[in-house]
Protein backbone atom coordinates (compact mmCIF):
# COMPACT_ATOMS: atom_id res chain seq x y z
CA UNK A 1 0.00 0.00 0.00
CA UNK A 2 1.45 3.75 -0.75
CA UNK A 3 1.33 6.21 1.33
CA UNK A 4 0.36 9.84 0.29
CA UNK A 5 2.42 12.12 1.68
CA UNK A 6 0.64 16.23 1.86
CA UNK A 7 2.43 18.89 -0.46
CA UNK A 8 5.12 20.92 2.01
CA UNK A 9 3.00 24.07 1.15
CA UNK A 10 -0.14 22.57 2.88
CA UNK A 11 2.25 21.41 6.29
CA UNK A 12 1.00 23.29 9.34
CA UNK A 13 2.66 26.17 10.24
CA UNK A 14 1.72 28.37 13.40
CA UNK A 15 -0.51 31.37 13.32
CA UNK A 16 1.80 33.93 15.17
CA UNK A 17 5.10 34.89 13.59
CA UNK A 18 7.75 34.07 15.42
CA UNK A 19 10.10 36.11 13.70
CA UNK A 20 7.62 39.34 15.30
CA UNK A 21 7.52 37.81 18.98
CA UNK A 22 11.44 37.76 18.32
CA UNK A 23 11.56 41.19 17.22
CA UNK A 24 9.23 42.84 19.49
CA UNK A 25 11.79 41.14 22.25
CA UNK A 26 14.65 42.22 20.87
CA UNK A 27 13.09 46.08 20.88
CA UNK A 28 11.99 45.71 24.21
CA UNK A 29 15.84 45.32 25.26
CA UNK A 30 16.28 48.55 23.02
CA UNK A 31 16.95 47.21 19.67
CA UNK A 32 15.88 49.92 17.52
CA UNK A 33 16.54 47.90 14.52
CA UNK A 34 13.88 45.28 15.21
CA UNK A 35 11.45 48.46 15.88
CA UNK A 36 12.86 49.70 12.42
CA UNK A 37 11.81 45.89 11.09
CA UNK A 38 8.39 45.92 12.28
CA UNK A 39 7.58 49.32 11.21
CA UNK A 40 9.30 48.13 7.29
CA UNK A 41 7.15 44.90 7.52
CA UNK A 42 3.72 46.32 8.79
CA UNK A 43 3.30 50.29 7.15
CA UNK A 44 2.73 49.33 3.95
CA UNK A 45 -0.18 46.91 4.77
CA UNK A 46 -1.53 49.47 7.40
CA UNK A 47 -0.98 51.98 4.86
CA UNK A 48 -3.46 50.48 2.54
CA UNK A 49 -5.52 49.54 5.32
CA UNK A 50 -6.03 52.79 6.20
CA UNK A 51 -6.71 54.21 2.80
CA UNK A 52 -9.55 52.42 2.78
CA UNK A 53 -11.57 53.88 5.34
CA UNK A 54 -9.76 57.69 4.41
CA UNK A 55 -6.94 58.18 2.06
CA UNK A 56 -5.94 61.68 3.74
CA UNK A 57 -5.26 60.95 7.19
CA UNK A 58 -3.84 56.95 6.54
CA UNK A 59 -0.42 58.67 7.01
CA UNK A 60 -1.51 60.05 10.55
CA UNK A 61 -3.34 56.84 11.37
CA UNK A 62 -0.22 54.38 11.23
CA UNK A 63 2.07 56.91 12.45
CA UNK A 64 -0.32 56.77 15.45
CA UNK A 65 -0.47 52.59 15.31
CA UNK A 66 3.28 53.05 15.84
CA UNK A 67 3.80 55.40 18.59
CA UNK A 68 0.94 53.23 20.49
CA UNK A 69 3.19 50.34 19.56
CA UNK A 70 6.00 52.02 21.35
CA UNK A 71 4.60 53.58 24.84
CA UNK A 72 2.79 49.51 24.53
CA UNK A 73 5.44 47.48 24.22
CA UNK A 74 6.63 47.30 27.89
CA UNK A 75 3.08 46.07 28.63
CA UNK A 76 2.36 43.91 26.16
CA UNK A 77 3.65 40.56 28.07
CA UNK A 78 4.06 37.72 25.52
CA UNK A 79 1.74 39.11 22.75
CA UNK A 80 0.56 35.62 20.13
CA UNK A 81 0.43 37.94 16.85
CA UNK A 82 1.74 41.42 16.29
CA UNK A 83 -0.06 41.65 13.33
CA UNK A 84 -3.45 41.45 14.74
CA UNK A 85 -2.69 43.34 17.59
CA UNK A 86 -1.57 46.61 15.28
CA UNK A 87 -4.70 46.01 13.17
CA UNK A 88 -6.91 46.28 16.16
CA UNK A 89 -5.05 49.75 17.21
CA UNK A 90 -5.43 51.23 13.61
CA UNK A 91 -9.27 49.84 13.36
CA UNK A 92 -9.92 51.45 17.55
CA UNK A 93 -8.24 54.75 15.73
CA UNK A 94 -10.41 54.30 13.06
CA UNK A 95 -13.45 53.65 14.78
CA UNK A 96 -12.60 56.51 17.11
CA UNK A 97 -11.96 58.84 14.27
CA UNK A 98 -15.00 58.12 12.35
CA UNK A 99 -17.37 58.81 16.20
CA UNK A 100 -15.36 61.89 16.81
CA UNK A 101 -16.30 63.08 13.11
CA UNK A 102 -20.00 62.42 13.38
CA UNK A 103 -20.77 64.20 16.71
CA UNK A 104 -18.41 67.34 15.05
CA UNK A 105 -20.62 66.76 12.37
CA UNK A 106 -24.22 66.74 14.46
CA UNK A 107 -22.92 69.65 16.63
CA UNK A 108 -22.26 71.50 13.44
CA UNK A 109 -25.67 71.20 12.31
CA UNK A 110 -27.07 71.41 15.36
CA UNK A 111 -25.80 74.49 15.50
CA UNK A 112 -26.34 75.92 12.11
CA UNK A 113 -30.01 74.88 12.70
CA UNK A 114 -30.20 76.97 16.10
CA UNK A 115 -28.62 79.97 14.44
CA UNK A 116 -31.24 79.61 11.76
CA UNK A 117 -34.17 79.48 14.31
CA UNK A 118 -33.00 82.08 16.85
CA UNK A 119 -31.74 84.82 16.98
CA UNK A 120 -28.01 85.31 18.07
CA UNK A 121 -27.32 85.83 21.48
CA UNK A 122 -25.41 89.09 22.80
CA UNK A 123 -21.83 88.61 23.78
CA UNK A 124 -23.15 89.20 27.52
CA UNK A 125 -25.97 86.64 27.30
CA UNK A 126 -23.34 83.95 25.77
CA UNK A 127 -21.25 84.64 28.77
CA UNK A 128 -23.31 84.66 31.25
CA UNK A 129 -24.69 81.20 29.57
CA UNK A 130 -21.41 80.27 29.72
CA UNK A 131 -20.87 81.05 33.53
CA UNK A 132 -23.83 79.46 34.27
CA UNK A 133 -23.10 75.90 32.27
CA UNK A 134 -19.33 75.98 34.09
CA UNK A 135 -20.84 76.34 37.55
CA UNK A 136 -23.43 73.71 37.09
CA UNK A 137 -21.10 71.48 35.87
CA UNK A 138 -18.46 71.89 38.17
CA UNK A 139 -21.52 71.18 40.73
CA UNK A 140 -22.06 67.85 39.18
CA UNK A 141 -20.38 64.81 41.22
CA UNK A 142 -16.23 64.50 40.96
CA UNK A 143 -16.36 61.61 38.57
CA UNK A 144 -19.15 62.76 36.54
CA UNK A 145 -17.45 65.84 35.98
CA UNK A 146 -14.26 64.85 35.46
CA UNK A 147 -15.48 62.52 32.64
CA UNK A 148 -17.23 65.62 30.89
CA UNK A 149 -14.79 67.73 31.20
CA UNK A 150 -12.65 65.07 29.00
CA UNK A 151 -15.02 64.28 26.73
CA UNK A 152 -16.39 67.91 25.90
CA UNK A 153 -13.86 69.99 26.30
CA UNK A 154 -11.09 67.97 25.83
CA UNK A 155 -12.56 65.78 23.43
CA UNK A 156 -10.93 62.63 24.23
CA UNK A 157 -12.40 59.58 23.30
CA UNK A 158 -13.94 56.83 25.81
CA UNK A 159 -10.62 54.78 25.40
CA UNK A 160 -8.65 57.64 26.21
CA UNK A 161 -10.88 58.88 28.85
CA UNK A 162 -10.57 55.19 30.48
CA UNK A 163 -6.79 55.64 30.05
CA UNK A 164 -6.52 58.50 32.10
CA UNK A 165 -9.00 58.14 34.98
CA UNK A 166 -8.47 54.24 35.03
CA UNK A 167 -12.20 53.59 34.93
CA UNK A 168 -13.50 50.99 32.01
CA UNK A 169 -14.75 52.61 29.18
CA UNK A 170 -18.40 51.41 29.87
CA UNK A 171 -18.10 52.88 33.16
CA UNK A 172 -17.11 56.04 31.40
CA UNK A 173 -19.98 55.84 29.11
CA UNK A 174 -22.62 55.43 31.87
CA UNK A 175 -20.74 58.27 34.08
CA UNK A 176 -21.06 60.84 30.49
CA UNK A 177 -24.72 59.54 30.36
CA UNK A 178 -25.72 60.08 33.97
CA UNK A 179 -23.42 63.10 33.72
CA UNK A 180 -25.57 65.00 30.85
CA UNK A 181 -28.49 63.77 32.19
CA UNK A 182 -27.94 65.50 35.35
CA UNK A 183 -26.28 68.86 34.37
CA UNK A 184 -29.64 69.14 31.82
CA UNK A 185 -31.45 68.68 34.75
CA UNK A 186 -29.95 71.28 36.45
CA UNK A 187 -30.01 73.55 33.37
CA UNK A 188 -34.02 73.12 33.17
CA UNK A 189 -34.27 73.67 36.73
CA UNK A 190 -32.33 76.93 36.31
CA UNK A 191 -34.41 78.11 33.36
CA UNK A 192 -31.93 77.43 30.60
CA UNK A 193 -32.89 74.63 28.55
Amino acid sequence: METRREPAALEETPRSSPPDRKLLERYRRGDVEAFDAIVRRYEGPLLRYGRRYDSSSAQDLVQEVFLRLVREAPHLGEIENLSAWLYRVARNLLIDASRKEKRMQQREETVAAREDQAPAPSAVERQEMADLVTEKLLGLPPRQRDVLILKVQEEKSYREISEITGLTTSNVGYLIHQGLKTLAANLRAAGVV
